[in-house]
């Protein structure tokens, strides 16, 4: 089974479910309502959903390290998944990648450009969690530029620490997904130019960007 058949079959099973979280510790067990453990406990359920669907994959030793799945795992540049969730009630404002290291890895592993992004939208009510819908994008389906930077960037006192997603369902947005790979990197590159921590060493990014997705996949950016 590959990631758009993963996605395929959890469209049609998950949909709509609700479930909620618990903890336990002795004999007290309240019913978790915080909305920041959302995403890693659908992340853990997914791992177990794999298992009783027979589905192959494996994880880094790393459980932080890119990516969060490789399904069908003898080849480890294809078939990258990695896990998203949101309340969709509110504007994605998750973080698709930290900007300098994501830069930084495409120069070696330029074939991250072609993971899917397996994305959540939940909502909790009283310890409820539903899940409402269901996304399989690549990543520049999700990102989009900004009126500050090309790429949407979270910043902090002038410093850029993670790229973030445009609302790409709305399509009434002024900044809208982005419509290529190459667009994509292309605005990260004008990122990385503009960006006082990177404009020195980033001359050539693009250029070698380029060159390692080739020796990676064959194709051309």
């Amino acid at each position: 089974m590959n990631n758009r058949q993963i996605y395929a079959a959890l469209k049609q099973q998950v949909i709509g479910l609700r479930g909620q979280i618990t903890f336990t510790l002795g004999n007290i067990t309240y019913v978790v309502e915080e909305r920041d453990i959302v995403g890693n406990c659908i992340q853990g359920w997914l791992r177990n959903w794999f298992n009783a669907n027979n589905i192959n994959f494996s994880t880094k030793p790393n459980t932080q390290e890119f990516p969060d799945y490789i399904i069908n795992p003898g080849t480890p540049d294809q078939e990258l998944l990695e896990i998203k969730a949101w309340n969709i009630d509110a504007n994605p404002a998750f973080d698709v990648a930290n900007f300098e290291s994501y830069c930084s890895s495409l120069l070696t592993d330029a074939y991250r450009l072609d993971a899917d992004y397996l994305i959540f939208g939940y909502r909790m009510t009283n310890g409820i969690v539903q899940i409402v819908d269901i996304w399989l994008k690549k990543i520049w389906e999700i990102c989009g530029g900004s009126g500050v930077y090309p790429v949407k960037v979270q910043t902090k006192r002038n410093m850029i620490y993670n790229i973030r997603p445009v609302t790409w369902y709305n399509k009434n947005l002024r900044y809208k997904p982005f419509n290529s790979r190459r667009e994509f990197v292309q605005a990260l590159h004008q990122t990385l130019l503009q960006y006082h921590q990177t404009a020195q060493k980033s001359k050539n990014w693009f250029k070698d960007v380029c060159a390692n997705y080739y020796a990676h996949t064959g194709k051309s950016l």
